[in-house]
């Protein structure tokens, strides 16, 4: 699966559709503990570092350049803080997620290379008075290590809207709106198959395993997450924006390329039409939001590929 997963800007096509920048691994390095609903027997412990990852994800996907982009481990695991250096120096970023991972824990994840936080309060151990964990990175001084950038599912279901502000007040350029979509996105609501038997419930943006009623995460559109984000957090649409353009693509190295309008960079570009609620035709998923962000153009590589006006 892998290979078919891999970058594929080379070939520089908008008829392609969406463009790849690599593959994210997320899994099996996890805590079982903070599974969600990955398949806890067949998590593991990076116990021999890069050796371990490389027996799983195959040495040459691993190496540059490289098919894996990104990778979501535990930092508590053995094993996962030699394997962050390693990952790191072959270009590959890494992120904590799906973890124990007291504050010291997850400072020695980054002070190690890492430079992201997987949805951030999901999966993870909570916020605690004498121990942050995770979320603490966010308010650790800048002298001290570099805070990471972190996703957040703005979806209504996953976090509270105050929990979204508290996070962009504590570091407002490192948050990442993120769907964590699955394939359902955009299909009616209703049950379908997934995998190892199981079957997913959709109802609206919300995804659930219909045998234990757990979250399989989201088929939210990302623009409803920048509508949600504009409206929860007082942000200005420009800092709204930025947490689906160019904060991704700092995260990514890819500043130069992607999520910027700077000379020589890819012309991906989205022209939004920004609504009140007096003006709005369509439904938002903002919960009492008086703004909407809709798509009225998409461009790929300069070529036009989605118009909404020909579609009225």
């Amino acid at each position: 699966m892998l290979p078919f997963l891999g970058p594929s800007g080379h070939a520089r096509d908008a008829s392609y559709g969406s463009e790849s920048l690599g593959a994210h691994c997320e899994g099996p390095f996890l805590n079982p503990t903070k599974n969600g609903i990955h398949n806890a027997s067949v998590l593991h412990e990076p116990v021999n570092g890069i050796a371990t990852l490389s027996d799983c994800y195959g040495a040459s996907h691993l190496s540059p350049p490289t098919i894996v982009k990104l990778v979501t481990l535990a930092p508590e695991l053995p094993g996962a803080l030699s394997s962050i250096q390693s990952l790191t120096e072959s270009g590959i970023t890494v992120s904590i997620g799906h973890s124990e991972a007291s504050y010291e824990e997850a400072k020695a994840g980054v002070q190690a290379g890492a430079s992201m936080i997987t949805h951030l309060f999901n999966a993870m151990r909570p916020l605690h008075h004498r121990n942050p964990g995770i979320f603490g990175l966010l308010g650790t001084p800048s002298t001290s290590i570099r805070k990471p950038f972190f996703g957040i599912i703005a979806d209504g279901i996953h976090l509270h809207p105050t929990s979204i502000k508290i996070a962009w007040n504590a570091h407002p350029n490192g948050l990442i709106l993120v769907t964590d979509a699955m394939r359902l996105a955009g299909m009616p609501d209703g049950t379908y198959d997934w995998t190892n038997g199981s079957r997913i419930v959709k109802a609206g943006a919300l995804l659930t395993l219909e045998e234990n009623g757990k979250i399989a995460g989201s088929s939210i559109e990302l623009v409803d997450c920048v509508t949600n984000f504009l409206n929860w957090t007082g942000a200005s649409v420009p800092e709204a924006l930025q947490a689906v353009t160019e904060t991704p693509a700092k995260m990514l190295g890819l500043e130069q390329v992607k999520g910027t309008l700077v000379e020589g960079a890819d012309a991906d570009l989205v022209v939004l039409d920004l609504q009140d609620g007096a003006t709005a035709t369509t439904a938002t998923t903002a919960t009492g939001g008086e703004k909407k962000i809709v798509v009225d153009q998409v461009w790929k590589f300069g070529v036009k590929v989605f118009d909404r006006a020909q579609l009225v």
